[in-house]
């Protein structure tokens, strides 16, 4: 892992200086895009040191892509390295080994064949129009619902597949019509032969079982979605999603192929997610997004209770002062348990509730030279009605220096330091903290 981070960078070394030559041969229409994201030294308060890993709550620090943009069509391609770890199952069951990932971001192609009042997308992508960012000064997570965790992990950003207000992946339709914009997606049918791997992603393995389960149910699932974006003239946007995705049960329970039986009842679930968002720029150098996200589980068997989450998000950016730029994000996300519920709040008097907060600032300090400083806490606590609560905190700030090496590439390098807070009230009491101390670096280069 650490030989590959230190390849990286002596890649985007090189890369800092490859813009200048590679203008003259490349047209205007192209464009390339290099990050890279690491801490080269981090040190925690149970004294362990690291080296050249991921820091933050970010697991795709390194991404590479490319992409081409004429006025009738266009392509993008893009690939994510990950710190996590790449799981196979090979021969008996329990035979494992684990690598780096290496992870396709993006791929997709857009075309109008009519003009630029229809647009037609297709291939793996995320695709947030009528959702104001509003983060340029903060290393931030999308909107949505901030779901709680479990184990290590008691607190988890909004996923575009499910719980965010991305539409992702398929064929998307776009029309505009002055101003209003429809958008229609439609996935195509995935065969559940070759779904092991989002199996995994979705659901954690039982215990005493692999991680990496092969699936061949014959089972397909599926995504659709729809948006409607509206245009008001010297105000803002309006915007309202709709999507779901459909599994089959027999994909979710792994074990139902090798054993005849799951921990879950029925015969597929829809996540359904549904939200409206608005985005207000009537007031010169300020921008202001709020926005609601429905995330709904639905299960077609009769003895289980789909469950409501929500979660409600505030965005803003002000620019008033030459040089200076504020960011700003808040999210509250919180559901309410019932009697037949399935997703991990058991107990009808169960509940989750999440909240997070950033500020981030970046001022020019010179045409070279910037200094970006940002500030972020979450606090998430669950309760399971019954004897058990965890919560979870997170505290985490940071600043950076920004040099704009050339015109095409900069770097940064800071100092970050994040302290969380596990506690558990039950059967067995925990109350486990760490604070961990990191020289954050990073390089982007564009052209």
């Amino acid at each position: 892992m650490r030989n590959k981070y230190i390849v990286l960078c002596l890649m985007a070394m090189v890369l800092i200086e490859a813009p200048l030559v590679a203008q003259e041969s490349v047209t205007d229409k192209v464009s390339f895009e290099m990050e890279f994201d690491a801490s080269v030294l981090s040190v925690d308060s149970d004294g362990v040191v690291d080296s050249m890993t991921d820091s933050g709550f970010d697991e795709d620090g390194t991404k590479i892509g490319v992409s081409y943009e004429d006025e009738l069509w266009g392509a993008s391609a893009s690939l994510t390295f990950g710190n996590e770890n790449l799981r196979f199952l090979s021969g008996e069951i329990g035979e494992m080994f684990a690598g780096p990932v290496l992870s396709l971001d993006e791929l997709y192609a857009w075309v109008r064949p009519f003009g630029t009042w229809v647009t037609f997308t297709g291939g793996i992508f995320e695709n947030k129009d009528g959702v104001a960012d509003y983060t340029d000064d903060i290393d931030d997570f999308s909107m949505g619902v901030f779901i709680f965790g479990e184990g290590d992990e008691p607190f988890s950003e909004p996923e575009a597949e499910f719980t965010s207000p991305a539409l992702t992946n398929g064929l998307l339709t776009g029309l505009t019509l002055g101003p209003v914009t429809l958008q229609f997606l439609l996935a195509p049918n995935y065969s559940g032969d070759s779904a092991s791997a989002l199996t995994n992603s979705l659901i954690e393995p039982m215990s005493g079982t692999p991680p990496f389960i092969p699936i061949e149910t014959g089972e397909r699932f599926f995504r659709i979605g729809g948006r409607i974006i509206g245009d008001i003239d010297g105000i803002g946007t309006v915007s309202a999603l709709f999507k779901t995705f459909q599994w089959p049960m027999a994909i979710i329970n792994p074990l139902e192929n090798l054993e005849g039986n799951g921990p879950f009842d029925g015969s597929k679930v829809n996540w359904t997610t549904f939200g409206a968002y608005f985005d207000l720029t009537a007031v010169e150098n300020l921008g202001v997004s709020l926005g609601y996200t429905g995330f709904l589980p639905l299960n077609d068997s009769k003895d289980v209770d789909s469950l409501l989450y929500s979660g409600i998000d505030l965005r803003a950016t002000w620019t008033g002062i030459e040089g200076l730029s504020l960011s700003t994000h808040h999210n509250i996300s919180f559901a309410k348990g019932m009697e037949k519920d399935w997703m991990g709040i058991l107990g009808k008097d169960a509940s989750f509730f999440t909240l997070y907060n950033a500020i981030g600032a970046t001022k020019e300090l010179t045409g070279k030279l910037s200094v970006n400083a940002v500030v972020s806490n979450v606090f998430s606590t669950t309760d399971d009605g019954n004897s058990e609560e965890l919560k979870f905190e997170n505290l985490t700030a940071g600043a950076k220096l920004i040099a704009k090496v050339t015109e095409h590439a900069e770097f940064n390098i800071g100092l970050n330091v994040d302290f969380s807070n596990t506690v558990l009230k039950g059967a067995s009491d925990t109350d486990e903290s760490l604070t961990v101390f990191s020289i954050p670096v990073g390089i982007k280069v564009n052209f």
